[in-house]
């Protein structure tokens, strides 16, 4: 199927027929549909045919929501910003505001989604559970380390303060890690999957190392994993590691999906899925989840994901050894 036959004139029934087509479900301020290109372009078909139509508010949501599923952040950012600015008060207001700028993070522009958080945390200084994920990493990426770590310890004081307590347990695992920015990696010594080399921080020393937490089950995962390998490829000759740390629990399902993907780089394999050795050591909870170490052994950046890996990893592999 192509782009969504729309009349052009009834904007109602036109909605209708693409909310069917596309597999629409609401819940709320949630709006979900089926993502593929195929179904964005009968939402631009729409929003093209129907330039002052109500329901140009939800079709304007659901391109965004479709290239934010997609993984594209790099236009998913633009896209939640152009429902933003014809809808200001969108009922969808907080996922778009929260969603443009954790894309902005995922494109490895901290730039971008620093003032958009800091716009958030003015209006909703009340609600840090909405933003202060999203503000910690952001700040941490801009090379604001210092500030990200008084920030996080102000919001977990702030929450506590506020019986919030129960919602800490999640956003902490985040500021967990990115407390380990700056610091040495923990030490550990396990085995290479395919060759059985010693793998462990002294023998990673004087490399760029992506330690990269990951499973075939997980979705997200397999989307970055393309970006992971164009890294590991455009860096490799230059000492740019990728160590792959598997949560799978189906040995052989691991091998053939690590075979077929070329992922030619370190593996670490164990079949403990959640209870992975390093995934204990380093209190990963959920994936994906990775931390990008520089030539002394440092962390210097915790959970990149997009293309905020590629301009990360290259940041650091212009460093003096």
């Amino acid at each position: 199927m192509g782009a969504l036959a729309v009349s052009g004139a009834d904007a109602k029934a036109d909605y209708a027929r693409l909310a069917k087509a596309i597999e629409v479900k609401e819940l709320n301020t949630l709006m979900f549909a089926k993502s593929s290109d195929v179904n964005l372009g009968k939402l631009e078909a729409f929003l093209k045919a129907h330039a002052k139509a109500v329901e140009r508010e939800k079709v304007l949501y659901l391109r965004a929501y479709m290239k934010w599923s997609l993984h594209r952040y790099a236009v998913a950012a633009p896209a939640y910003a152009a429902l933003l600015k014809e809808f200001p008060k969108t009922k969808f207001l907080r996922i778009a505001l929260i969603r443009e700028a954790a894309a902005h993070l995922f494109n490895g522009r901290a730039d971008l989604a620093l003032p958009r958080l800091r716009a958030i945390e003015r209006d909703y200084f009340d609600r840090p559970e909405m933003f202060s994920r999203e503000m910690a990493y952001a700040l941490s990426l801009a090379g604001k380390q210092k500030e990200a770590l008084a920030f996080m310890d102000r919001v977990e004081f702030q929450m506590k303060l506020a019986g919030k307590g129960r919602l800490l347990p999640r956003i902490s695992s985040h500021f967990d890690k990115i407390r380990m920015v700056g610091k040495p990696l923990k030490n550990f010594k396990v085995k290479d999957h395919r060759t059985g080399r010693e793998i462990s921080p002294a023998a990673l020393k004087g490399k760029v190392v992506l330690i990269d937490f990951w499973a075939t089950w997980c979705g997200p995962c397999v989307a970055d994993l393309p970006l992971v390998k164009a890294t590991h490829q455009k860096f490799s000759k230059a000492g740019f590691e990728v160590f792959a740390v598997s949560l799978d629990d189906d040995e052989a399902k691991f091998e053939k999906a690590i075979d077929a993907r070329k992922m030619d780089y370190l593996h670490h394999y164990d079949g403990k899925k959640w209870k992975n050795e390093l995934a204990v050591l380093y209190d990963v909870h959920s994936i994906p989840a990775n931390l990008l170490i520089d030539r002394k052994g440092i962390v210097r950046a915790v959970n990149v994901r997009g293309n905020a890996l590629m301009r990360v990893a290259g940041a650091l592999m212009l460093e003096a050894r």
